[in-house]
């Protein structure tokens, strides 16, 4: 396990502030853009969760951690100050707004995660496995994308977080 990184408590809750708000604004609008169309949502506003997750980043970056777990970590040694308790139960409070909005997001497009997976989960993936690419709606492999000489960023959207 790494090492627990030393972050003051005013750095900890400016940042954990930050990525509530953030992650609160994201909602609001991911939101409003469901509201408005789940069928151009998906291909063409999901891009909205990527605002999302360089909140995330920057979280992480600003405490000095890679990982959730190593932020908890963090917290976890602050938590007796109320400010940080505070934060971090917002944090925790919008993490379950975020998994309602994407379950109704899944409802609103009739799709439950026994119909997506069509089985139990895979501990790996065949470059033949079939996917949908939220930008053009088109089916692709992900043989497509390996062997490019590129780095590839996949996001699996509903299991992020």
């Amino acid at each position: 396990m790494a090492e627990v990184v030393a972050v003051s408590q005013e750095t900890l809750t400016s940042s954990l502030t930050l990525l509530v708000n953030l992650g609160k604004v994201l909602l609001q609008n991911a939101k409003q853009e469901a509201a408005a169309s789940l069928e151009t949502f998906v291909p063409h506003k999901i891009t909205t969760l990527f605002g999302l997750m360089a909140a995330s980043e920057g979280f992480y970056r600003s405490i000095g951690v890679k990982t959730k777990s190593e932020a908890e970590s963090v917290w976890q040694k602050s938590y007796h100050h109320a400010d940080v308790r505070e934060q971090v139960e917002e944090l925790l409070k919008l993490e379950t707004e975020w998994d309602s909005f994407l379950e109704s997001v899944d409802k609103g497009l009739q799709t439950t995660d026994e119909q997506l997976s069509g089985g139990k989960p895979a501990d790996s993936l065949s470059p033949d496995y079939q996917f949908t690419d939220a930008r053009s709606g088109k089916g692709v492999t992900l043989g497509q994308f390996l062997g490019q000489g590129q780095k590839l960023l996949l996001v699996l959207i509903r299991h992020f977080g």
